[in-house]
């Protein structure tokens, strides 16, 4: 049994999470849970192999078996290609990558475009054979990509308009 297994039976009672702390649990932390401890509302979460918690909502996160605290550095790179995105919130899964909105998709684990389309990293020159041709490859994906994200936003408003039109004629037939 694991360490984080340990600590997630050793607190049998579980807290429903409030929206703070939901606010407040790095998307990184792949489980999860509240309980109260000693008088204090405790959230433990499973980060890698190791269990961490953290007590203040705006305090650090310690690792269990050391009581050493986890550098936030630590938990931002725990995501894949941070060092692509830019205005990265570990709480949010927010970032944005050549100037589009991207989150975290737990689920999956890999980024995404606000359309729900995968986001694909660009290659380095030194991985591509022909650093222009990547350039160029990059500029056409980041165009296309702008256009499926336009193409999803109108086809939401869409089928938002017809359920309201829908909604009114009903409404009037009856």
């Amino acid at each position: 049994m694991s360490h984080w297994e340990i600590t997630y039976n050793q607190y049998p009672t579980k807290l429903k999470p409030t929206t703070e702390d939901a606010r407040n649990i790095p998307v990184v932390f792949a489980d999860w849970f509240i309980t109260h401890n000693k008088g204090d509302r405790v959230r433990f979460a499973q980060f890698g192999d190791e269990g961490v918690w953290n007590v203040d909502p705006d305090g650090p996160w310690v690792y269990l078996k050391t009581n050493l605290t986890v550098p936030h550095e630590i938990l931002k790179n725990a995501l894949p290609y941070t060092d692509h995105l830019a205005d990265l919130d570990i709480y949010t899964r927010l970032a944005t990558y050549n100037r589009r909105n991207v989150a975290w998709h737990r689920p999956t684990q890999t980024w995404k475009y606000r359309n729900n389309r995968t986001v694909h990293f660009n290659q380095t020159p030194t991985e591509g054979t022909n650093s222009a041709l990547n350039s160029e490859e990059e500029a056409k994906s980041s165009e296309e990509s702008e256009q499926d994200e336009d193409t999803a936003q109108v086809e939401d408003l869409l089928r938002r308009t017809e359920t309201t039109v829908t909604s009114a004629i009903q409404k009037l037939s009856s």
